[in-house]
């Protein structure tokens, strides 16, 4: 009979994973209950852990919680379960939390740059100098240790990119900058990585033609760095250099031709220069791309885009309606019939 409970609980653990892997969050979540049945301790440890990781993935906090506090109870020493149970804190805002779960994985595994980087988060909310440091902490390990962010399948311009968010948000741009090109001369696969947000640093705070310059070096060393040509769109867009803009954005557009960014780059320069028929136009056909094609958080990552960009583009389009909708109030009526 135990042997039949185990071939039970290890079928539904194996297919809950491959249901996990392929994307299928729902599904998964309800093959790691289906384990716990018949699960013994440490089954249930695991399956208890992929079913937090499987909640939090779909927002529901307080179930993630839960069951994850049960899991690093049946399995203290694990340091992922811990991971999962800091993130899902985190996100409910208890800090308490997230502090003694992060302590408590590093401890365990004191190098490994998922954790480092998710501590890093945490920081940013209550200690943003500490955050800056970590996040840089977390970039060395990455190129110290490739095998390791393979290992861990770690998205490796996440914290690039998170360093670059953080010195806008807290006004360390000048040191961010100064840091992005320590590693920019490394030589490796970073430096048009960080070249790249170098130049979205430098033209938040106005220095287009250097953010230029940034982009066009990330060009020389990566030609395939396709987020530069639209980072070099928005930059001479912003200086209403319009015939330059308009080419960069063009060159994006041909290796993108169906993404919704590409339209949304048009639409800005329509909106800067002001054309605003285009604009309305433009930005009407990327909120509908938008909804068919939209792009992932890495794409995104990499361009010089505000977080409420999708945002933006609604309000334009609303004030430009209700514009219209006056303009056409005030026309009298023989103007509107011709007599």
């Amino acid at each position: 009979m135990d042997f039949i409970r185990r071939w039970l609980v290890r079928r539904d653990l194996k297919r809950a994973r491959a249901l996990e892997g392929e994307g299928y969050i729902e599904l998964a979540l309800g093959a790691y209950e289906e384990a716990l049945e018949f699960a013994q301790p440490q089954e249930r440890a695991q399956a208890l852990r992929g079913l937090g990781g499987c909640a939090l993935r779909l927002g529901r906090l307080a179930r993630a919680r839960e069951v994850l506090a049960e899991a690093v109870k049946l399995a203290p020493e694990d340091p992922d379960a811990w991971l999962l149970l800091g993130n899902a804190c985190l996100e409910l805002r208890d800090t308490f939390g997230a502090d003694d779960a992060y302590d408590t994985a590093l401890k365990l595994a004191p190098d490994r740059i998922d954790i480092l980087h998710a501590q890093a988060e945490y920081y940013a909310l209550k200690l943003p100098a500490a955050a800056l440091e970590a996040g840089k902490r977390v970039i060395r390990l990455m190129l110290e240790k490739p095998g390791e962010v393979e290992r861990l399948r770690f998205p490796r311009e996440l914290p690039v990119v998170f360093l670059r968010n953080l010195a806008v948000e807290q006004r360390f741009v000048d040191e961010t900058i100064a840091w992005f090109g320590e590693l920019a001369a490394l030589k490796s696969w970073i430096s048009p990585v960080a070249l790249n947000h170098k130049g979205i640093l430098l033209a938040s705070v106005g220095r287009l033609d250097e953010a230029i310059k940034s982009y066009l070096d990330a060009l020389t060393l990566d030609p395939g760095f396709d987020a530069a040509h639209f980072n070099l769109g928005m930059a001479h867009t912003r200086k209403r250099d319009f015939d330059a803009a308009k080419a960069s954005f063009s060159v994006y557009a041909r290796l993108h031709p169906t993404d919704a960014v590409t339209t949304w780059g048009f639409g800005f320069l329509a909106e800067t220069k002001p054309d605003v028929p285009e604009m309305t136009r433009l930005y009407t056909f990327f909120l509908e791309r938008l909804k068919v094609n939209p792009p992932s958080a890495p794409v995104i990552g990499r361009l010089d885009i505000s977080r409420g960009w999708v945002k933006h583009a609604e309000t334009v389009l609303e004030h430009s309606k209700r514009h219209l909708e006056q303009d056409h109030e005030n026309i009298g009526p023989r103007e509107v019939t011709g007599e």
